[in-house]
């Protein structure tokens, strides 16, 4: 029977007959055992006809679990499709087993079909062992199945099997389709994708795992291809589809070695850009290095993708170097300008002191320090002092200097060097940081650029590097305009610089210096105030303010003494006003009339200029209104600076107020208790004795009260140096031996509170003392008495300590007839310390101290450097001396080193050593280094009170140096080549420096310079040469009415001193002031007949006497000078009222001349007083004659 005919049969007659109403019977399964015997006795072969649902609508308690083994393939199908039929992996298992493995494909065809699209109405268990049975049956793993076979498999069949797709599943799954065609793989992932919102996370990560695993092993690239061209971030993403993206890690895992750079750059920017942008892909920051490092469009990538910030800071190490290696100008701009713009907030400290920026090229790391000047540091971890010093610092001093310039390259030849390498951070720089740039030489070339000096406006630099950079700027350029430089540099620029500047622009910078500048050099005060001309007004002298001191004496003599009393509040407060100055302005006031001086309220007014006041005029006011001036510190302080024959006048008025010595104890100012006369300084109360103690006094004062305020004070600690100094054999007879000893005691005291004592002071002291218990503790008493001591009282067990206690002494303080005494102490000391021959250790130095000042030459030169350290404490070095240190020093053998390695520090570092070397070592330096050095020590000088003549020796010496070293030495000069002498110019401290030879002082220096800075120029010019050029312009000057004013007179200073008697000639000298200033014994000794011929000029003028006021005027040695007869005018009262006056340099006639009169002044009964003989002792000659009344 053919088919047909059996389906004809089964639906025309079976089927309608078990479709009878639906009860046991009539469906005939009365008698069957189960659903499976109802099958075989109802349809026998005819059951293949029927379907699973005509099944269960002919018997309704068909059981097709029962059946299973009657049923067709076709027919398990339609069970397994139908819901509700399966409910386990069970089921599944019994029901796969009718299946037979011919028709597995069949099954599926009809099942898969069926269950497509209501999936869900099947239970997850039902449809996984489903898929299972495919693993397990279907083959498909086998090579023998064809590519088209699988794929219909995926495409049909397994289609509704994924979804819900297991995790235990994905593994089978992706087994399939390894090493199959490239379709097929990429088909599965595509059928798991549409089924994505299905699956669980862990299958979604399974199958993310098999994706990755079957883009490795050993054909990693397979389907990719060769065309590189093909992105492969496209590829991986077309591989991934929806199941998550590689992280950083795994993409360059997926990527062979040897092919890493050509698939990084098949990556468009923008597919980079998208997986980057990708949440958490960069695992790992070196990953994203070497992705950027591969990556040939990494610049082109920066500037135009965003990504987020948790890439970008990741992003910036990784891409730093290449940034900072671009060497051309636009590149750079790129990196930072756009390429960086986003990432640079996340630049760090370890990235900007990294090795990349160290080594860049010199356009990246201005570009850097550039965008550094204006970063946000509020987030960073770094602030911008480090990246001066830890950056800038570095990369400028690691290499040759000056880093970054080169004149030739067009890209490093700006001079703005200081604004492109160190920009804003130039607020940190530091003096000693800028020498490690490069030399003065080469900074100065930057120095007076503009865009530089722009830069310092805006910073505030130490003072040293304010003021370096200030002379680089004008090494550079001379003339360079101040007005461009910053507000605190033009408070150090040079004076000259400033005489470019007209009277306004002056005035205009007269206000920012006089507000902001402290200690403005003199020079600069001078060129500001010479701009102003002639024609000086109260607005000049109100814009100069403090610095008027800056005008001429010509200036203030031509300015009106209406503008000089309009200003008179500015004028009277100035400080450093010269004598000149003073007297040329009090001259103007007073010859006007605008001014009358005449108490004490007009006197204090004065101020300042107080010492331009004629002590005539001083001496006319009463001692009452003086006293009441006298109450005024301000005013005091003033008089302390005036000449001394202003001070001794005033002392004089004051005394006339009450000649009571407790009195005048009250009423003289302590600092000027020096002026006091010797003869009122006796016949003091008890009462006095503190007030005794806290004055100033000379020796020759003290001396005569010394035994009143020692009785007077408890505790000689507590007495003065000042007092202690008059401490001698006359007074101290009285005392207890324990208080001599206690004040032989006191006056041990070192530094400014040091005692000097005087020989026959040291050894009464001694006398006093040697039989003492104590006479070895060395430590108790001044170092100086100890130069005295019996040196058998010295064992060898204390000779250390005795010769380390004599260490402080003053070794000049012997007379010539105890000079020996030297000899022998250097002698003892050797044994005691054990030295031998000429060579002193550095123990035995810190031992002997300043014994080294009496030590020859050949110790110097043996000793241990230390020596030169000693004999800075010297108070005078003799020239073998010198020579020795000299060549202790060329050897090289000190701290010092080598000549030619000496410098300015080297000259610092001696102390005051240089005040007595020779100009052969002067020529170890150059002239520049010799003038800043000069400008510095000769203000040490000042304040330690060095005398001309010992400044004018070193001046001399490095003059001369200078001479020696110039080529042109023997050229002759007839005109100035170096620059007119002005004020200006004179201004400068170390003038005349720069005019090393007379003849090119003489060629540059005018008769009107001269006149109208009389004063300033005697003030500072030492050479004998030098001051005779200055006296002949003043001739020359003044010869048309053949008389020098006193007003210049007054003023000449040293210069006098090399006068001719042609010169005295034309010297006006009528007031006690004109011969004081010309008598003033620091500008050196008077030739006797020189001295003669000033003071009988003086007398020759009505009025004029050798009054007490001309005595200490004169002085001692100059009396000496004067002929007996002029002597013998000397009242009693004049001497009485005298200084002690020194005439051992005069005759024996003008000796009993004087004495005989100070006799008659000081002596009054027959009986000699300690008193009267110490105010007469200065008078006593040596001969029998004038000594016996004191015997």
């Amino acid at each position: 029977m053919d088919q047909s005919r059996q389906i004809s049969v089964y639906t025309t007659f079976i089927e309608v007959f078990l479709s009878r109403n639906n009860t046991a019977a009539l469906s005939c399964s009365s008698d069957t055992l189960n659903s499976e015997d109802w099958l075989l006795k109802n349809f026998r072969g005819f059951s293949a006809f029927a379907s699973f649902k005509d099944m269960q609508r002919l018997l309704t308690t068909f059981s097709v679990m029962e059946a299973l083994p009657q049923l067709t393939v076709r027919q398990l199908a339609e069970v397994s499709s139908s819901p509700d039929q399966l409910s386990s992996a069970a089921d599944v298992t019994m029901l796969m087993n009718y299946v037979p493995n011919i028709l597995f494909t069949d099954f599926f065809n009809d099942f898969s079909l069926a269950i497509t699209g209501q999936e869900s109405k099947f239970p997850v268990a039902v449809r996984s062992a489903m898929l299972q049975q495919v693993f397990e049956r279907g083959n498909l793993s086998d090579r023998s199945v064809s590519d088209q076979e699988v794929l219909t498999w995926l495409q049909s069949r397994l289609r509704p099997l994924l979804i819900n797709l297991s995790p235990l599943h994905v593994a089978p799954l992706f087994s399939v389709v390894a090493q199959r065609n490239c379709n097929i793989g990429q088909q599965l992932v595509e059928v798991l994708n549409a089924t994505l919102p299905t699956l669980q996370d862990n299958t979604q990560r399974n199958i993310y795992d098999q994706i990755t695993l079957s883009l490795q092993g050993s054909s990693p690239l397979r389907c990719y291809g060769a065309n590189y061209n093909h992105s492969f971030y496209g590829y991986l993403e077309s591989s991934f589809l929806s199941f998550g993206f590689p992280n950083l890690t795994t993409f360059l895992s997926l990527i062979p070695h040897s092919q890493m750079e050509q698939l990084v750059n098949s990556l468009p920017v923008s597919d980079l850009g998208r997986f980057l942008r990708r949440p958490n892909v960069v695992d790992d920051d070196t990953k994203l290095c070497q992705l950027y490092s591969n990556y040939a469009k990494t610049p082109l990538f920066l500037g135009t993708e965003s990504i987020p910030e948790s890439v970008r800071r990741p992003t910036l190490p990784c891409v730093w170097p290449q940034a900072l290696s671009s060497s051309q100008r636009s590149e750079v701009n790129a990196w930072f300008d756009l390429r960086l713009k986003n990432y640079l907030p996340f630049l760090t400290r370890s990235l900007v002191t990294s090795a990349a920026v160290k080594t860049a090229p010199c356009l990246a790391f201005q570009k850097l320090i550039s965008i550094l000047g204006s970063y946000n540091y509020s987030a960073a971890d770094f602030v911008e002092r480090d990246v001066y010093r830890e950056t800038i610092k570095t990369y400028l001093t690691s290499a040759s200097v000056p880093k970054c310039y080169n004149a030739s390259d067009p890209e490093l030849n700006s001079t703005a060097w200081f604004a492109e390498n160190i920009g804003l951070f130039i607020t940190y720089l530091t003096l000693e940081d800028l020498n490690t740039f490069g030399s003065a030489q080469v900074l100065q070339v930057f120095t007076v650029n503009l865009v530089n000096i722009g830069l310092l406006n805006y910073t505030s630099l130490p003072q040293n590097l304010t003021d370096y950079y200030t002379s680089l700027v004008y090494l550079q350029d001379s003339n360079f305009n101040p007005l461009f430089l910053p507000l605190l540099f033009r408070c150090v620029a040079p004076g000259p610089a400033f005489r470019q500047l007209d009277a306004e622009q002056s005035m205009i910078l007269l206000h920012n210096l006089t507000t902001l500048c402290t200690n403005l050099d003199p020079q600069v005060s001078a060129a500001l105030a010479a701009n102003m001309g002639d024609n000086i007004n109260s607005n000049t002298i109100a814009a100069l303010g403090r610095e008027s001191t800056g005008l001429s004496e010509g200036q203030i003599t031509m300015a009106p003494a209406s503008v000089l009393w309009a200003s008179f509040s500015i004028l009277s407060t100035v400080i450093g006003w010269n004598q000149g100055q003073a007297m040329a302005i009090i001259q103007s006031l007073m010859l006007s009339e605008t001014v009358q001086i005449n108490n004490a309220s007009t006197l204090t007014a004065l101020g300042s200029l107080v010492t331009g006041v004629p002590s005539a005029t001083l001496g006319s006011i009463s001692g009452t209104e003086l006293l009441y001036a006298s109450q005024n510190p301000t005013f005091i302080t003033y008089m302390q600076t005036a000449p001394t024959i202003l001070i001794q006048t005033f002392v004089t008025q004051l005394i006339t107020v009450n000649p009571n010595p407790d009195s005048i104890l009250q009423n003289v100012p302590d600092s000027m208790a020096t002026e006091i006369p010797r003869s009122l300084l006796q016949g003091f109360s008890q009462s006095s004795v503190e007030k005794l103690n806290q004055k100033t006094w000379r020796h020759e004062q003290a001396v005569l009260f010394f035994d009143t305020v020692a009785l007077g004070i408890d505790n000689s600690d507590n007495m003065s140096s000042s007092v202690l100094q008059g401490f001698t054999c006359t007074r101290v007879p009285s005392m207890t031996t324990t208080k001599i000893k206690n004040l032989v005691k006191a006056c041990r005291r070192k530094g400014n509170n040091r005692v000097e004592l005087r020989e026959t002071q040291l050894t009464c002291m001694y006398n006093y003392i040697k039989e003492g218990s104590d006479v070895t503790s060395y430590n108790l008493y001044p170092p100086d008495m100890l130069l005295y001591y019996a040196y058998s009282k010295v064992s060898q067990d204390t000779c250390k300590d005795y010769f380390r206690e004599l260490g402080d002494a003053d070794f000049s303080v012997f007379s010539n007839p105890l000079s020996f005494k030297r000899t022998a102490l250097v002698n003892n000391a050797k044994t005691c310390l054990g030295i031998i021959g000429t060579v002193l250790s550095s123990d035995n130095l810190q031992v002997l101290g300043n014994m080294v000042c009496v030590l020859d030459g050949s110790y110097i030169q043996n000793s241990d450097q230390l020596i030169l350290q000693k004999l800075q404490n010297c108070n005078d070095l003799a020239d073998e001396q010198v020579a020795a240190i000299e060549t202790l020093l060329t050897s090289g053998k000190t701290q010092y080193g080598l000549p030619a390695t000496w410098n300015r520090e080297t000259l610092d570092n001696l102390g005051i050593l240089p005040l007595y070397l020779t100009s052969s070592f002067y020529r170890n330096f150059s002239k520049k280094v010799k003038g800043q050095f000069l400008q510095s020590f000769l203000k040490v000088l000042r304040k330690n009170g060095t005398s001309r003549q010992k400044k004018r020796r070193m001046k001399t010496a490095i003059r001369q140096s200078i001479i020696d070293q110039s080529q042109s030495k023997r050229s002759i000069v007839s005109e100035c080549t170096v620059g007119n002498i002005t004020q200006v110019t004179i201004s400068e401290s170390t003038f005349p420096f720069n005019y090393e030879t007379v003849t090119k002082f003489n060629c540059c220096l005018t008769a009107k310079t001269v006149v109208d800075n009389l004063d300033a120029i005697t003030a500072k010019v030492d050479d004998q040469e030098y001051l005779e050029v200055v006296l002949a312009r003043l001739r020359e000057f003044y010869s048309a009415n053949s008389t020098i004013p006193e007003a210049k007179v007054q003023v000449l200073g040293p210069a006098s001193r090399v006068a001719t008697n042609a010169d005295i000639t034309m010297w006006n000298i009528t007031k006690i002031d004109t011969l004081s200033a010309l008598m003033d014994s620091s500008y050196g000794n008077w030739d006797a007949a020189m001295a003669q011929a000033i003071i009988s000029k003086y007398l020759r003028n009505s009025g004029n006497t050798l009054g007490s006021a001309e005595l200490n005027s004169i002085g001692g040695p100059n009396l000496c000078s004067l002929d007996t007869s002029l002597l013998k005018t000397i009242t009693q009262s004049s001497l009485s009222k005298a200084n002690a006056l020194t005439v051992t340099n005069c005759n024996i006639t003008k000796k009993r001349t004087l004495f005989i009169i100070a006799e008659g002044a000081f002596q009054s009964r027959s009986t000699v007083s300690a008193t009267s003989y110490q105010l007469t002792q200065p008078y006593i000659g040596t001969s029998y004659q004038l000594t016996q009344p004191y015997i």
